[in-house]
């Protein structure tokens, strides 16, 4: 049962859009699918591999700012961030954080047909 709470709460997560909102919180969550905040941390921790709150959710945004990148040329980096619930310079660092390198290097390498290997 918790799993698919969680899997409930992952899919509106993601169909919906709700990562796309900068200001998203915790609270949000847990008003919006009626549970506190000790279950909702528990679910994090068994079937999100222990992440955070905050990680989570910007987990879910650099999958969507790297398909971005990836796939809309026509879309700005800035764009890229605001669709991917970011600020521009949130998502410099959080990207360069995780995959080691700008978003702008990695959208040239995808245009070059050169993806560089990325975790």
């Amino acid at each position: 049962m918790e799993q698919k709470l969680f899997d409930y709460i992952d899919s509106t997560i993601r169909a919906e859009r709700l990562y796309a909102n900068v200001n998203l919180m915790r609270a949000d969550v847990m008003h919006r699918f009626c549970v506190g905040r000790h279950r909702l941390n528990a679910l994090l921790n068994d079937y999100a591999a222990g992440k955070s709150f905050p990680r989570y959710i910007n987990d879910i945004r650099m999958e969507v700012a790297r398909e971005l990148l990836s796939t809309r040329f026509d879309l700005s980096v800035s764009e890229v961030a605001r669709h991917a619930g970011l600020t521009s310079a949130n998502l410099r660092k959080l990207f360069g954080r995780q995959f080691g390198m700008s978003p702008t290097r990695y959208r040239q390498h995808v245009a070059r047909g050169k993806m560089p290997p990325l975790p």
